[in-house]
């Protein structure tokens, strides 16, 4: 079954949190997860890198505060495996959440920085350790991105350090460094002076200042040029020191750059001088491309990454006298570029990936909660038309679509109940199914119905590109289907009447599945009621092309007009059954009564039974592993 991850975070600044959780979720959907990164609000430079395959939900709020309802709605209607929160705050938040409800949803914290260094801020960090400390159990894992952030996450908050587990950053991209070309700027395509470079944020954690003044002492005495990449409140303070000490000329602020390694690769070394860091993104990325690192041995992570000073130098914090006769020294023959590129493998997103799946895989999948034994969809009508004409497959898949009156089949018909339990997507048609289902946990309170999926599905543009054969139950409904696609001139479909009686004639059902297979059907629809659609196709998977295969009733005779749908006032208030038995009561009447003096009793018999997870009913081929689509 695939894994379900959704990464938690604030937005998409250009931040190294930001850039590494990208990273994260492109690797992971590499290794075969389903990935979604959920946001405060989908604003930031970075959020037109997210991965192809991973899913975006923007809460769209101004502050995590305001998005907590938000996020519990979505953790309630998705409820993803394992939901991965980055930063105080909404780690914070997701702890508040996740203790407030019954979720099989496993939560895993990350911390990214020195908490005791980031309780100085002010009062809203300062409140972060006490909160950690009262709400850190509801986690199911805590991460830190460094030993010393374990160490020192365990110290401020009196966590147990067992209990923290480190994972490195995924900073390298893949396990092959390719060094980029050099940016258009003159300064990176003159070998003759050498070009330093600092990248991060200008606030006061990064210590820009320091770089200004290690600067000045360093050109006093031979020529050299800066390259500053980043923005922040400090830029004024830093061009100002830098005019006053005459070297501005010497000093490029480049802002803000989204693909910084064009930059680094072509420096004589990088420059880090922050007073702390958590795990420093930008050291590896200097070391993936075999460019010199001179940093503060700051706690925490710079020392580890450097190993105590085999893959760079490491200068005491503040100290810019000896941060100038660091960037004096012969650094390329020091540290060789083949010896750091091998360094920054260590890094890599596979590894971080690879360290996350045996993280999740501590806990066995919590089955979801089940409503009458089914695995109820959480998705919506448009999702999964979406799904089934944009994701292709190599087994035919079954979506069905229960009512109260398939309540009643799954209790009598052991055929159709075995269809619907091997069904890859169940959504509640009936509002009363939709109802139960969401009281016990097993959906959200949302419907999905045959005549919402496949109106929605005709309406794709995909559709005309996909072979679909559709299955009548009568010549009438086919001939009217005929003029209805001729109207449209969609020549990829095909349509074919099923044969009278075939739930008891096997040759026909063999002819039939022959049909649908020579035909090679990417899309199959059954129109023949239940149970006759959900058995036959369940029955026939195996034989079956690779197709998605949809049991929608008389929905198809909606679509095509030889039927009224009920008005959208009807619908809305869970009254369409009743405006189908008006127009039709000697063909629904019996059937609806019968299915409400089941429903009931299938009910009371399902809570009997609650603590039973669902089981397949037979072996089938082994599913194949999805990949979302990027809305």
């Amino acid at each position: 079954m695939t894994l379900r991850v959704a990464l938690f975070m604030q937005d998409f600044a250009g931040g190294g949190v930001e850039t590494m959780r990208l990273a994260l979720a492109a690797a992971l959907v590499a290794a075969g997860c389903s990935v979604s990164i959920v946001v405060v609000n989908a604003a930031g430079p970075l959020a037109a890198k997210i991965p192809t395959g991973v899913k975006l939900c923007d809460l769209n709020r101004s502050r995590v505060c305001f998005a907590l309802p938000t996020l519990r709605r979505y953790i309630r209607d998705y409820e993803p495996d394992f939901l991965v929160s980055s930063l105080d705050h909404n780690n914070i938040a997701a702890l508040l959440v996740c203790a407030t409800m019954r979720t099989r949803t496993r939560l895993v914290i990350c911390q990214h920085n020195a908490l005791s260094e980031e309780v100085r801020l002010g009062w809203k960090y300062a409140v972060v350790p006490f909160l950690y400390r009262i709400l850190a159990g509801r986690a199911d894992a805590i991460v830190a991105v460094s030993n010393g952030v374990a160490d020192d996450l365990a110290a401020i908050t009196g966590l147990a350090r067992k209990s923290i587990t480190v994972i490195g950053n995924p900073v390298v991209r893949s396990t092959r460094v390719h060094v980029p070309a050099a940016p258009a700027h003159p300064w990176m395509h003159d070998p003759s002076t050498p070009v330093f470079i600092f990248v991060g944020r200008l606030v006061a954690q990064k210590n820009p200042m320091m770089v200004i003044d290690a600067f000045v002492r360093y050109v006093t005495a031979r020529r050299a040029r800066l390259v500053i990449l980043g923005d922040g409140p400090l830029r004024g303070e830093m061009l100002r020191r830098a005019r006053a000490a005459g070297v501005d000329q010497d000093i490029h602020f480049a802002g803000f750059v989204p693909e910084p390694l064009r930059w680094i690769a072509h420096a004589h070394a990088l420059l880090l001088t922050s007073q702390y860091e958590g795990f420093a993104n930008v050291i590896v990325e200097a070391l993936a491309c075999g460019t010199p690192v001179i940093a503060t041995n700051c706690p925490y992570g710079p020392s580890e990454i450097l190993s105590e000073g085999r893959y760079g130098h490491l200068v005491a914090v503040d100290d810019a006298a000896a941060f100038a006769l660091a960037m004096a020294d012969d650094l390329g023959t020091r540290f060789p570029a083949a010896v750091l590129c091998a360094r920054a493998l260590d890094f890599t997103d596979e590894q971080a990936a690879a360290n996350h799946m045996s993280l999740f895989q501590q806990w066995p999948t919590v089955p979801r909660r089940t409503a009458f034994g089914l695995n109820f969809s959480t998705k919506s009508a448009p999702d999964i038309a979406e799904q089934m004409v944009g994701e292709s497959t190599t087994r035919a898949k079954l979506v069905v679509t229960p009512n109260i009156d398939h309540v009643r089949l799954l209790m009598t018909t052991p055929a159709f109940r075995a269809a619907c339990m091997d069904a890859d997507i169940v959504c509640a048609d009936g509002w009363p199914v939709a109802l139960y289902a969401s009281l016990r946990g097993a959906a959200p309170r949302r419907r999905a119905t045959g005549c919402d999926i496949l109106h929605v599905l005709l309406t794709q543009d995909l559709i005309t590109t996909r072979r679909v054969l559709a299955v009548v139950e009568s010549r009438k409904t086919a001939a009217a289907l005929t003029v209805w696609l001729s109207a449209r001139q969609w020549n990829n479909w095909i349509v074919e009447v099923a044969p009278i009686g075939l739930t008891h004639d096997p040759i026909a059902q063999m002819r039939l599945a022959s049909k649908i297979l020579s035909f090679q059907a990417q899309i199959l629809i059954m129109t023949l009621g239940a149970p006759v659609s959900e058995t036959f196709v369940h029955e026939h998977l195996l034989v079956l092309p690779g197709c998605w295969a949809i049991c929608v009733g008389q929905a198809l005779r909606v679509e095509i007009g030889l039927t009224v749908r009920a008005p959208k006032t009807w619908r809305r208030g869970g009254l369409e059954w009743a405006w189908r038995v008006a127009h039709e009561p000697l063909r629904l009447g019996p059937r609806y009564i019968l299915a409400l003096l089941w429903f009931p009793y299938a009910a009371v018999a399902d809570l009997l039974h609650s603590s039973r997870p669902a089981t397949k009913a037979r072996p089938l081929s082994p599913p194949q592993v999805q990949t979302c689509r990027r809305t």
